[in-house]
């Protein structure tokens, strides 16, 4: 065995929770806004110009998108970004939370497994809610976001925190996330090992280093267990 894994981070965008509808949405206000001003964009430009921004693993991709529309117009800009947060925040508001399929399956093989279980991601206060309430991190050893913890991604910090509260070391936790700059990154500075899942606009992203590159890929969540066991598994 490479490594003697002892838990699983578990990202919650793009791992456990479906996302797609809320990008969908916020491509379909910016073009909307856009067209307001008499710029001729649908909300499939919007997407096809946030993911070139995607692959260069722009912390602000969207945002990226509107200025690309309206460069040189920084009064503009910073009117239509404050519309744009305003429509985010009321969209997570209401948000209707959609768990990927095999997401719970996959959470109950890796109990199985003798892993113990960490919920590491980037989420409000009431996406942690539904979590625990919906029975999804029903047993983790952390299972507080980072608008609970009072810090985010990719913070080494944030990921410090939750090795102090578990007690384990960076050397026997697998961080599994779809973004090589949020989860990956931070996570392999920290002497984590990684496991990206290809889901979302983050399957844009392009590693930019060596160190940006997951130690293993899965496409499917069933794909999980075994990419994590291929890197060592919980001692006995």
């Amino acid at each position: 065995m490479i490594a003697m894994v002892k838990a699983v981070f578990l990202d919650a965008g793009g791992v456990i929770l479906d996302e797609g509808a809320e990008y969908e949405a916020w491509e379909g206000f910016i073009a909307q806004e856009l067209r307001g001003l008499g710029i001729e964009v649908t909300a499939e430009d919007i997407r096809r110009t946030a993911m070139e921004y995607l692959r260069r693993l722009d912390q602000n991709a969207w945002l990226a998108a509107l200025w690309h529309y309206l460069r040189l117009d920084i009064r503009r800009f910073r009117e239509m970004k404050e519309r744009f947060r305003a429509f985010q925040r009321e969209l997570l508001s209401r948000r209707e939370y959609r768990l990927r399929d095999g997401i719970r399956e996959t959470i109950a093989e890796l109990r199985r497994a003798g892993y113990i279980l960490a919920l590491a991601a980037n989420q409000e206060e009431r996406t942690g809610e539904f979590l625990r309430s919906a029975g999804v991190t029903e047993g983790f050893a952390w299972d507080l976001v980072s608008a609970e913890m009072g810090i985010g991604k990719p913070a080494p910090l944030f990921f410090r925190i939750i090795l102090d509260a578990i007690g384990v070391q960076p050397s026997e936790v697998v961080m599994v996330g779809d973004r090589l700059d949020n989860d990956i990154f931070p996570a392999r500075v920290l002497g984590m090992w990684t496991v990206r899942v290809l889901a979302g606009p983050y399957t844009e992203q392009v590693p930019p280093t060596q160190v940006h590159c997951p130690h293993r890929t899965v496409v499917h969540l069933h794909e999980i267990p075994e990419a994590i066991a291929s890197l060592g598994g919980p001692k006995d």
